[in-house]
């Protein structure tokens, strides 16, 4: 134990040095200051792990004398000594960060050395509940509350040395696929490797922290210019383009980022943090795995997303949702054998909303779970009633979209629909995204239950996704659906008629129906009937129509 005493009373250091060779052996190496200024610079040449402070020194005295020295070195436990009249000023040192008080002439050995190693000890605890108060205990990076102390200390400096700073908000892209196909374990072991990636980016001064979850923050200090902030920012992109290799395994992970400058976006921390997370989110819906500084614009767009988000969850208690048909036309013939539900949107005060405008915010709020359930209620009830007025009996699709989809009671959803409805099972078809065939094993489970129920099932835009041919094989569907981008210029892109005439071939092998998105002109339907396409559906044939008209389009039988 290496202690310093700072003490001017000679008999009493005396004292003091007896009762640490009785206590303490040869098990300490003690330095005896006499003056306050020695002992601050004993302290600053280190090694010292006690500290022995008397209250009343030749330079200093009272409570000052104890705040002088903590300032010096805060993380040297401090016991203090006092006279039997100056307890109360003692006190008053504890309750200010000294681990302990000694009064003088009430020591022996025994409670010296014990209040020594108490205080080392509490100084040690206290430092490490510090440490845990302010770092995630994950990545040891630091967290949220220590993020931004830093940012408001460095705000506090920022107008007199000149200089920009910025704050990055940084969240892993898709980081639940992962937890969830490879366990979080996998999960937490590649957040520290993110975070030991993250750092070796950065210059030192600069902080990375984690936020929570997959999410992190960094502060970039002492920028010369806004101009030298995306360079850091595409470092940190490149950075992630390597695989981070996690119990032997290669996983790849892409990140969005959100970028905010002092002062041109915010003089306060939460605003800096607040725009920082505006812009992240613009660069998750431009695709992500991209940065995004932040503008007024984005901000406006924030604000407008979240107050069509807010009238999104009101909709369906305001009945102002509602399905539109759209006729899925055999090519040989133009007679209907289909319809397609479509989920419209009329605003009470914007009017009709597009569909690419709020089923993204359904799908990442996860309203698109009860918004779904009503999709297939109304469509299954629309086709009985339908029945039971005697048009033509055809099949309703329904589109699925991956959340809906890994609910556990999804069969179960879909059977109550039809029992509600009492619609049989083979007027109902889904119509799933490739993005689920990546999930295999799951989805086939859930895709032979449907499947076994009655149920038709179809990709929808095939091309533009997985689009594997082992899956084709592997999953129980019946139809494929042409992405409508490989309509365009169909007439005058030969890769656009090679990919078209490739997926024909491949469903006719495979003994699955074709359909065909996005028809729009004659030479468009006269060329996929030559390349003997079973179905079309899009503007050429019929748009969307509201339930009556539909109806009138159904009694027709062709288009």
């Amino acid at each position: 134990m290496n202690i310093l005493l700072v003490e001017d009373n000679e008999d009493h250091v005396r004292l003091i040095k007896r009762m640490l060779a009785e206590g303490l052996g040869g098990a300490c190496d003690l330095k005896c200051e006499s003056r306050l200024s020695g002992g601050l610079q004993c302290l600053a040449a280190g090694g010292i792990d006690v500290v022995l402070l008397d209250l009343t020194l030749p330079d200093a005295g009272g409570v000052d004398t104890f705040v002088k020295t903590h300032q010096h070195a805060p993380a040297i436990p401090i016991v203090v000594l006092s006279a039997n009249d100056d307890e109360a000023i003692a006190i008053n040192a504890v309750q200010q960060g000294a681990q302990d008080y000694l009064i003088k002439g009430r020591i022996d050995s025994h409670l010296l050395v014990r209040a020594l190693r108490y205080a080392i000890e509490r100084k040690r605890l206290e430092q490490r509940l510090l440490f845990l108060a302010n770092h995630d205990n994950l990545t040891n990076l630091p967290n949220r509350l220590l993020m931004a102390d830093r940012l408001h200390q460095a705000l506090s400096r920022a107008p007199w040395r000149k200089r920009t700073l910025a704050v990055l908000l940084l969240d892993l892209d898709h980081f639940k696929r992962i937890n969830d196909t490879l366990g979080h374990t996998v999960g937490d072991h590649l957040l520290q490797a993110v975070a030991k990636r993250l750092g070796e980016c950065l210059r030192d001064g600069d902080t990375v922290a984690r936020l929570g979850g997959d999410e992190f923050a960094i502060l970039l200090l002492d920028m010369a210019s806004a101009q030298d902030v995306p360079v850091v920012v595409q470092k940190i992109l490149e950075a992630f383009g390597k695989p981070f290799v996690v119990k032997e395994q290669e996983i790849f992970v892409t990140t969005s980022i959100g970028v905010s400058l002092y002062p041109n976006d915010g003089k306060d921390t939460e605003t800096l943090l607040k725009h920082a997370d505006i812009a992240m989110y613009r660069a998750k819906e431009l695709g992500r795995n991209n940065y995004q500084l932040f503008s007024p614009e984005i901000n406006v767009m924030a604000l407008e997303r979240l107050a069509l988000e807010t009238d999104l969850r009101r909709a369906l208690e305001r009945n102002e949702l509602s399905l539109h048909y759209q006729p899925r036309v055999d090519l040989a013939t133009r007679r209907i054998n289909g319809m397609e539900a479509l989920l419209r949107w009329h605003h009470p005060t914007r009017g009709a909303i597009p569909p690419g405008t709020f089923i993204p915010i359904a799908e990442q709020t996860g309203l698109i779970l009860p918004i779904g359930q009503w999709v297939l209620r109304a469509a299954c009830a629309q086709n009985k009633a339908w029945q039971e007025a005697g048009l033509p009996q055809i099949r309703v699709s329904v589109n699925v979209s991956t959340r809906q989809f890994h609910q556990q009671r999804l069969a179960q959803l879909v059977a109550d629909a039809l029992n509600q409805a009492r619609l049989e099972p083979r007027f109902l078809e889904l119509e799933l995204t490739e993005s689920l065939m990546e999930e295999a094993e799951e989805t086939i489970k859930t895709l032979r239950v449907l499947k076994f129920m009655g149920i038709e099932l179809s990709i929808d835009d095939f091309g533009t996704g997985y689009s594997s041919l082992s899956y084709l094989k592997r999953f129980p569907v019946d139809r494929l659906k042409i992405d409508q981008s490989f309509m365009r210029d169909l007439t005058t892109d030969r890769d656009n008629v090679a990919i078209v005439t490739a997926v024909i071939a491949l469903a006719r092998t495979m003994n699955l129906t074709v359909l065909a998105e996005g028809v729009e002109t004659d030479e468009q339907m006269e060329l996929l009937r030559g390349l003997r396409c079973d179905e079309g559906q899009g503007y050429l044939f019929c748009r969307p129509l509201p339930p009556d008209e539909a109806a009138r389009a159904l009694s027709r039988g062709s288009l």
